[in-house]
C-alpha cells in the first residue's frame, strides 16, 4: 500500500523508529511468525508467514481467513522491538492474535480505514449484480460476489514475494497471451451470476463468522481513523462507533505537492470543454452512466469532448463516437501535469462507496475543479458550488446531468472554482499529514484520546 509505505518513509525522516510488517508468504500449514523480509529505502520490512491468506479477487473459503493461530512468534516479535504503538492499515492478512498480544503488553493500537475488508469479502461492498451491499442476506450475497474465487492469487502473491522480478516479466508474458480472451471469459462469468444457483448453505454460515471475526477486531482498536465521512458511515452501519474513539482525516501520498501555480488553467481548450475521466472503465466506477449521459447531452449540446484515462482493452471502441469520446489508455504519474493541463474538470461518478478516491485530491493539487458524486470520500475536500460539484445519485442520473449541462451553458464558471482552488490552503501535503497522524500518536500514548 503506497499510503502506508509513503508514511513510515516520513516517519522515519523525522527520526522515529518504524518497522513496515506485511502479510507475507502463505500455505495454511504449521507455525505464524514474524519474519525480516528485507531493508526498504532504510525503512527495516518483516513479513508475517502464514497470517491470513491475502485474495482480492475473493474468497473461495472463509474458514481459511479466519483461522487461529495458537502458534506464533507475535509477543516475541513485539517485546523484542519495543514496539509501542501498532498503526494496522488493512485487515487483510490481519491475525486477531496480533492485536490480542499487542494488548496484553499494553501497547497502543490504531486503525487506518482504506477499505471494507472485513465487512467485505471482495472490499468494495458494492455486489455481483452491480448494486451497493446493504444486506448481505445472512451470507448469501457474499457466497454469490466470491462465486468464482480461487487460490491462484494466493499462489501468485507467493511468487511475487518470493521472485519479485521473474515473477513480474512470467506475468506479463502470460497477460499478452491471455488479453485476447479476456473479455468473452469477463462476460460469460457475468452471466453466470445470474443464474440460479444451488447454495452452500454451511459456505454462506462461515461468511456470517467471518464478518464477526473481523467485527471483533475492529471493536478491539484503541483508536480509528477514517479517511472520510463516506467511509466512517458505512463502518458505522456494523460497529457502535459511540463505543470507540475515531477521527476523519483525509489520505495523501508523497508525490502531491502544491501545483496549483504550474499549469495555466482554461476552461475552455480549443473552444471546448475537456471532461476528464480516469480509473476502471467499470460500473463501479459509474463510467458506464456516464457514457450514457454524455451520449444524451451531445444531442444538444456539442461544445465538449471527454478524456478518458484506463485500461480499455475489454472495451469495443466502435461503440463510442471518436469525435467526443477519446481513449489515452493506462496512464504514469509523471502524465499527469499533462492530463490536467489539457483538461478543464474530473468528474468521479463513483457507483460503490469509494474511501477517499485520490484522483480528486491530485486534480486540486493543479488547480483542476472536481464533479463528484457523493459517494466518494473525496467530496469531503469540495465545497459544492465553489471549488467543484457533489451531486446525489439518483436512478436516472438527472443530477449529474444538470451539472454537465450548466458547465457546458456557461464554462467561465470553472474559471472561478480554479480561482477559489488557488485560494484556500493546500493542507494536503504528506509532511503536513504525518504531523496530524503524529498528533494521534502523541495523545493517545499520554492517553488525551
Amino acid at each position: 500500500m503506497v499510503y502506508a509505505t509513503d508514511l513510515s518513509k516520513e516517519q522515519l525522516k523525522m527520526g522515529h523508529n518504524v518497522i513496515m510488517l506485511m502479510p507475507g508468504i502463505y500455505n495454511g500449514k504449521g507455525k505464524s511468525k514474524i519474519k525480516f523480509f528485507k531493508v526498504q529505502e532504510k525503512l527495516p520490512v518483516y513479513q508475517i508467514i502464514n497470517s491470513h491468506p491475502v485474495n482480492l479477487s475473493g474468497i473461495g473459503n472463509p474458514s481459511d481467513f479466519i483461522k487461529e493461530k495458537k502458534e506464533n512468534n507475535y509477543r516475541d516479535f513485539l517485546k523484542k522491538n519495543n514496539i509501542e504503538i501498532l498503526h494496522v492499515h488493512s485487515l487483510m492478512g490481519f491475525p486477531k492474535e496480533l492485536l490480542d498480544e499487542a494488548k496484553n503488553l499494553g501497547i497502543k493500537t490504531i486503525f487506518s480505514a482504506h477499505d471494507y475488508f472485513g465487512l467485505c469479502p471482495k472490499y468494495r461492498l458494492f455486489k455481483y449484480d452491480g448494486t451497493l451491499c446493504n444486506d448481505f442476506n445472512e451470507g448469501k450475497s457474499c457466497v454469490l460476489c466470491n462465486y468464482e474465487a480461487s487460490n491462484r492469487a494466493i499462489k501468485s502473491r507467493n511468487l511475487l514475494i518470493v521472485f519479485p522480478l521473474g515473477y513480474r516479466i512470467l506475468r506479463k508474458t502470460y497477460q499478452l497471451f491471455k488479453r485476447s480472451s479476456r473479455q468473452s471469459k469477463k462476460e460469460y462469468a457475468e452471466k453466470k451470476y445470474y443464474q440460479k444457483l444451488v447454495f452452500n448453505k454451511n459456505k454462506a454460515i462461515k461468511f456470517v463468522e467471518f464478518r464477526r471475526y473481523y467485527i471483533k477486531i475492529l471493536e478491539s482498536f484503541d483508536f480509528i481513523i477514517f479517511n472520510s465521512s463516506v467511509t466512517k458511515n458505512e463502518f458505522s452501519k456494523y460497529i457502535n462507533l459511540n463505543k470507540l474513539t475515531y477521527k476523519i482525516l483525509p489520505v495523501t501520498h508523497s508525490s502531491i505537492k502544491d501545483n496549483r501555480n504550474v499549469i495555466n488553467y482554461k476552461p475552455l481548450i480549443n473552444g471546448k470543454v475537456n471532461f476528464l475521466f480516469m480509473g476502471g472503465l467499470v460500473k463501479g466506477k459509474g463510467f458506464y452512466d456516464l457514457v450514457n449521459i454524455l451520449n444524451e447531452i451531445k444531442k444538444t449540446h456539442t461544445n465538449w469532448q471527454i478524456n478518458i484515462y484506463g485500461n480499455y482493452s475489454g472495451i469495443n471502441l466502435d461503440n463510442f463516437d471518436n469525435n467526443f469520446f477519446k481513449f489515452y489508455g493506462k496512464y504514469s504519474y509523471k502524465d499527469l501535469i499533462y492530463i490536467f493541463s489539457n483538461s478543464s474538470i474530473l468528474i468521479i461518478p463513483s457507483k460503490w462507496k469509494e474511501t477517499f478516491g485520490l484522483i480528486g485530491l491530485e486534480a486540486f493539487s493543479y488547480g483542476i475543479p472536481v464533479i463528484s458524486s457523493e459517494n466518494v470520500g473525496f467530496s469531503d475536500l469540495v465545497e459544492d458550488g465553489k471549488t467543484g460539484f457533489i451531486y446525489k445519485e439518483d436512478s436516472e442520473n438527472e443530477h449529474l446531468k444538470k451539472i454537465i449541462i450548466a458547465i457546458l451553458e456557461n464554462p467561465y464558471l470553472l474559471q472561478e472554482m480554479n480561482k477559489e482552488i488557488k485560494r484556500i490552503g493546500f493542507k494536503y501535503t504528506l509532511k503536513h499529514h504525518v504531523n496530524e497522524i503524529i498528533v494521534c500518536y502523541k495523545n493517545l500514548l499520554e492517553e488525551k484520546l
